[in-house]
């Protein structure tokens, strides 16, 4: 009789944002703030599913770089910056791990206790929410008679930032590079940020013709940490040929945190031209 041979395979998914519509566990809200006057905060974990989920919550310091084409990546490793700014070392999750039954939420306590000298600016660190179902994983039988189990943990990374003393941000626009690259208008606006504090806001990039009309427009919003270069792809195939002004704008404004909870600046507005072949 022919052995069976059973290999038991855990595909770890890394959700490198901070709710996804399709996961089985969500997460709210994305983004926590503390201050002088509070030293926790509190988030809800809200199980979706029809099985019980197995939830751990941990903390890492990252934050997002860009290249010199905008291009994003995320930045884990950076022990540098991490002891200029992280807040790991001094939270603590309650609870930290616990079972979710199906459609039960649970609230969970962010505590954060850093020492009394620290510098003023902000500070932050990522929340992993990580979820597994607590039934035995999916068994997949493959031609060659082995069998797979494939078990999912979904990893769901929030922020939460400490705001210490007098805190400020700003963006410096020093240039705006068009590329045309077929249908497409590429600018790329190379910045400093300024400030103690990372900037939290909405990124208005607009086409304007001749008479000042917008022609495109696209509104993102974003967290920048530190001097880079933001990215917006424009389509122009339907774009008639000419001179166009492109107008950018920085504001702490965002539809998913709330205004007093943000690092407050004047917007900044830069703009420079292209012509469209």
């Amino acid at each position: 009789m022919e052995k069976v041979l059973k290999r038991y395979i855990f595909l770890v998914m890394g959700v490198f944002i901070a709710t996804n519509a399709y996961s089985q566990v969500a997460i709210a809200p994305t983004n926590l703030f503390i201050d002088a006057n509070s030293n926790f905060a509190t988030y809800l974990v809200i199980n979706n599913s029809q099985e019980n989920q197995e939830i751990s919550v941990d903390f890492l310091f990252g934050y997002t770089s860009t290249d010199s084409l905008g291009i994003r990546s995320l930045v884990f490793d950076d022990s540098t910056t991490a002891s200029e700014y992280s807040l790991v070392e001094y939270m603590r999750a309650f609870p930290q791990d616990f079972t979710l039954n199906p459609g039960r939420r649970q609230v969970v306590r962010i505590r954060v206790n850093p020492p009394a000298n620290l510098d003023e600016k902000t500070y932050w660190a990522r929340i992993r929410t990580s979820s597994n179902p607590v039934s035995p994983p999916v068994e997949v039988e493959s031609s060659d008679n082995v069998t797979a189990r494939v078990g999912i943990n979904i990893q769901q990374i929030s922020g939460i930032f400490l705001k210490k003393g007098e805190v400020s941000t700003g963006i410096e626009v020093e240039e705006i590079r068009p590329l045309i690259n077929n249908d497409s208008l590429i600018v790329l606006a190379d910045f400093q940020r300024l400030g103690n504090s990372p900037f939290l806001g909405t990124i208005t990039t607009q086409l304007k013709d001749d008479s000042g009309n917008v022609v495109k427009e696209n509104v993102t919003s974003t967290t920048l940490y530190f001097d880079g270069t933001h990215r917006e792809e424009l389509t122009i195939d339907d774009i008639e040929s000419g001179n166009y002004t492109i107008e950018i704008q920085y504001e702490t404004r965002r539809s998913d945190i709330p205004a007093d909870e943000l690092v407050q600046m004047q917007p900044v507005t830069a703009t420079t031209t292209v012509t469209i072949p």
